[in-house]
């Protein structure tokens, strides 16, 4: 397959398929960078349109509404895991447009609490985690045989997070990724998650405790 024919493959290729292309950049970049152009030029004018509403409310102009779309597609390309199963839009492109909303909505929050919403040069990435394929990439980074391993694991919880609203789901989620033995879940992520989610750090608790009880009962009925 020449480069011409991939590139008009790629070009004429559904959106979530896009996706697809991206997140095999490791194996595949050249058509992961050209399924990238693609999905950007697709979304780009229905981004700027969210960022800038969202902007809006938060009383930030139109440069700051340019930045966020610029680090939403950021976001994308470093986390291409939007999962059309998983979504409860109608179609295809609206599930894909619920999934942008949510990135942007962290990229407002990274935006208010560290005057920019570009991330960090360390390699923490210190993100509310919106899904299972976050929760993934981050807990396991480049190790294939992990990710295999805690995919499984997901997996089975699929169902039991289904039961979750999502401001439940981002919560559980998020401290899956963060609360460890013996360290808390960092002050920069929390209050992200209470800018994000418009809850008090109360709240953030109340649901937390719900999510991992809703979680707990599920599995010990599964399989029942």
């Amino acid at each position: 397959m020449d480069d011409l024919t991939v590139s008009e493959e790629i070009k004429n290729s559904s959106s979530t398929d896009l996706i697809d292309y991206m997140a095999m950049k490791k194996d595949f970049p050249e058509q992961a960078s050209e399924a990238f152009e693609v999905f950007c030029l697709r979304f780009q004018g229905e981004v700027f349109r969210m960022a800038e509403i969202a902007c809006n409310k938060w009383n930030y102009n139109e440069t700051v509404a340019l930045d966020i779309v610029n680090c939403t597609f950021e976001r994308v390309w470093k986390y291409p895991s939007f999962n059309p199963k998983k979504s409860k839009a109608s179609d295809e492109s609206k599930g894909i447009q619920f999934w942008l909303n949510g990135i942007i909505m962290t990229q407002l929050a990274n935006q208010y609490n560290n005057g920019t919403c570009h991330e960090p040069t360390d390699e923490e990435d210190l993100s509310i985690i919106t899904s299972t394929e976050e929760l993934i990439d981050y807990t396991c980074s480049g190790d294939v045989e992990r990710k295999k391993d805690l995919r499984q694991v997901l997996d089975v919880l699929e169902k039991g997070l289904a039961l979750l609203d999502e401001k439940h789901r981002i919560i559980y989620l998020t401290y899956k990724a963060y609360e460890k033995p013996k360290k808390r879940v960092p002050r920069s992520v929390l209050e992200k998650l209470r800018i994000t989610l418009n809850l008090t750090q109360s709240s953030v608790k109340v649901y937390k405790n719900e999510a991992y009880k809703t979680i707990e009962n599920y599995l010990n009925n599964y399989g029942k």
